[in-house]
């Protein structure tokens, strides 16, 4: 009798794909921020300077995509007013994201040994 193969672990990894919906040179910072609070477009953009618009509305629309985060339109006063914020699923990820901050901190104060 023979178990699961370990070759197939390797393609089906939950890791890659829990980094596969926040992997992205922004996504990390946007979810930062939006831990907060929720941000319009343009208050993410002017905080995260370097971001161009397009990329920007990319990494939004992916994280949306995975349910992540979620749009929310208002009208008030006859203007739309657009923001996003973490989704009640997304907000299960803070956890995750605070572990691999904490690790990541760690990692930056190694000195190489082991």
């Amino acid at each position: 009798m023979t178990g699961p193969d370990p070759q197939a672990k390797l393609f089906d990894c939950p890791v890659l794909t829990a980094l596969g919906a926040i992997s992205g040179k922004w996504k990390t910072r946007i979810l930062w921020l939006l831990r907060e609070r929720p941000y319009h477009f343009n208050e993410l953009k002017r905080t995260l300077p370097g971001v161009s618009a397009k990329v920007l509305t990319e990494q939004i629309q992916q994280l949306e995509e995975d349910g992540v985060i979620i749009r929310r339109e208002d009208m008030r006063n006859g203007v739309l007013h657009v923001d996003y914020r973490y989704s009640a699923y997304g907000r299960t990820l803070i956890p995750a994201l605070d572990a691999l901050g904490d690790w990541g901190l760690i990692h930056a104060g190694r000195d190489g040994r082991q």
